[in-house]
């Protein structure tokens, strides 16, 4: 009978934990280009003409971002531990798109994990 108490009282404590975890996470909607934030933080390079160098190098792995209207660069990742999102956003280089996420810190730096893209106008 003691086993199945504290049994109970472990699993509580970890779905209130997983819970609060969940809570604790802010959701967001950030619109911007799609741009290779290597070749961003470097030169600058972003917009049509830099497109297809963007694009191979989102082939290669190289982490794409987010470049909004007002010039911030908002860095992305994808769900899975280590996806750095670029399967979501290869395909969108160089455009204007929604992202759709929650906020998340890694190494002291805010990262907005993907959950939805749409493209934006």
């Amino acid at each position: 009978m003691k086993n199945r108490v504290w049994l109970g009282v472990v699993v509580a404590t970890f779905f209130l934990a997983v819970a609060s975890l969940y809570a604790a996470a802010e959701k967001a909607s950030v619109t911007g280009e799609v741009i290779d934030a290597n070749c961003y933080a470097k030169n600058k390079s972003h917009g049509p003409e830099h497109a297809e160098c963007a694009a191979r190098c989102a082939k290669n792995g190289q982490p794409m971002a987010l470049l909004t209207d007002d010039g911030k660069v908002v860095m992305v990742a994808g769900a899975k531990e280590g996806d750095n999102g670029n399967a979501l956003l290869g395909d969108q280089v160089a455009k204007k798109v929604t992202v759709e996420g929650t906020w998340t810190e890694k190494e002291g730096k805010k990262i907005l994990v993907i959950d939805k893209v749409t493209p934006s106008k």
